[in-house]
């Protein structure tokens, strides 16, 4: 069995849906309901309108463990012009005991369910971060009426989809999108999986697809999970740790209730969000590649993925070696130099074929001319130059010492 990581790559199971236009006329005839749970008080106003864009067809259940928030929503009109509950529920277990206890009985009477929650920082610096976090999840979740409208529809046609939900969160601080995101909480999302007798692929080296606990899914999808008596004290009490709970277990094994189920999970985005979301990834890699050259002689992606093997195979070749030499002092030159510094593998000296035309050192290793130099069986030459001149040198090397054969061509 595949890990969904790696089905959803191979499928290409991204939908990027327009928030202005609908991709079908079909009325929505799936049964559906979402559930929104809030909690900060402050940041009211910012839902309030994404809520507006809910279609009529969608019940909405919202729960909230804020007395103040229960107030504001029984007096706005959302209770009275949408099929609207409002619901009170004890703060532990927080927005995942929203819809696995407080929701749970509504929820197996629907086909179709979506789930999003609000989001608040905990340290100043994390503000920006959060920010972009609750857009990600909030628009590619209920961007525009006819957005969600897209995103029912895109999971009526396709019957192996059974969960859809928002990428991984951007930002100066959250790495989320760059990193494997199992962080501590792999074995626990494991045991939860073994416990429910999850048919399904964990990896430590795949992450997982869902993060944020925002998602549009077929109920039969998830039906493993709901089955489940939780209650409110199967849930950490607060204030609840940064990972390594039982809601952070929970937030990562939705793919994998709906792999074992027999479907699929896909990543939804608005074309406003992917749009975005594209020139962020461009800046960061651009970035990344200015400081990976400077640092480490990478300049593109074949030398991004080759790497270590590259890495690898030049140690094995120095570790036989008192001491070495790299044969050529420029682009090539220099990333062997920068690639070796990192596991502290210094050359005695760089090598060129003309001193006339070259520094006398380069980052504070000398350079030398092969004239200027011995040669003997206890040291090894990386000939690190553009593939044109690595014969005409080789050959050099051989004319100085004709006994000489222990030369590493670096590509």
């Amino acid at each position: 069995m595949k890990n969904m990581y790696d089905i959803k790559k191979e499928k290409n199971l991204n939908f990027i849906l327009p928030m202005n236009a609908r991709i079908s006329m079909d009325k929505m005839v799936k049964k559906t309901a979402i559930i929104i749970h809030l909690h900060y008080l402050d940041t009211i106003e910012d839902y309030i309108r994404y809520i507006t864009y809910i279609p009529e067809e969608i019940d909405i259940f919202i729960t909230t463990s804020n007395v103040k928030i229960y107030e504001i929503l029984e007096r706005n009109e959302l209770a009275y012009s949408k099929k609207c509950q409002i619901i009170k529920k004890p703060n532990r277990g927080r927005d995942i005991s929203s819809f696995l206890v407080t929701c749970r009985k509504y929820i197996v009477n629907y086909e179709y369910i979506g789930f999003v929650h609000d989001k608040k920082e905990k340290q100043i610096f994390q503000q920006d971060d959060i920010k972009a976090w609750i857009q990600c999840l909030w628009e590619n979740m209920l961007g525009s009426e006819k957005y969600i409208a897209n995103v029912l529809d895109t999971l009526d046609r396709n019957q192996g989809i059974g969960l859809l939900v928002p990428p991984p969160p951007m930002g100066e601080y959250c790495i989320e999108a760059f990193s494997n995101s199992w962080y501590e909480d792999f074995a626990l999302t494991r045991e939860l999986a073994t416990g429910m007798q999850l048919k399904c692929d964990l990896n430590p080296q795949k992450p997982p697809l869902t993060l944020g606990t925002a998602f549009w899914a077929k109920v039969s999808a998830l039906k493993k999970l709901f089955e489940i008596e939780w209650q409110y004290d199967s849930f950490d009490e607060e204030p609840l740790k940064n990972g390594g709970t039982i809601s952070h277990a929970i937030e990562r094994i939705l793919s994998y209730v709906a792999q074992d189920a027999g479907y699929e999970t896909g990543w939804i985005m608005t074309d406003h969000y992917a749009g975005m979301r594209l020139e962020y990834m461009r800046d960061v890699l651009e970035k990344s590649f200015d400081l990976l050259a400077s640092s480490l002689g990478i300049s593109n992606i074949k030398e991004l993925t080759s790497f270590e093997d590259r890495r690898i195979k030049l140690l094995e070749y120095i570790k036989e070696f008192e001491y070495f030499y790299i044969y050529g002092a420029g682009v090539k030159g220099k990333q062997v130099q920068a690639m070796l510094k990192d596991v502290k593998k210094i050359p005695k000296a760089f090598l060129v074929s003309d001193g006339k035309s070259n520094p006398q050192n380069v980052s504070g290793i000398p350079v030398y001319t092969l004239k200027e130099i011995s040669l003997d069986k206890k040291c090894g030459i990386i000939v690190a130059v553009s593939e044109r001149y690595q014969d005409e040198i080789i050959q050099a090397i051989k004319d100085k010492d004709t006994e000489f054969a222990d030369i590493y061509i670096y590509q």
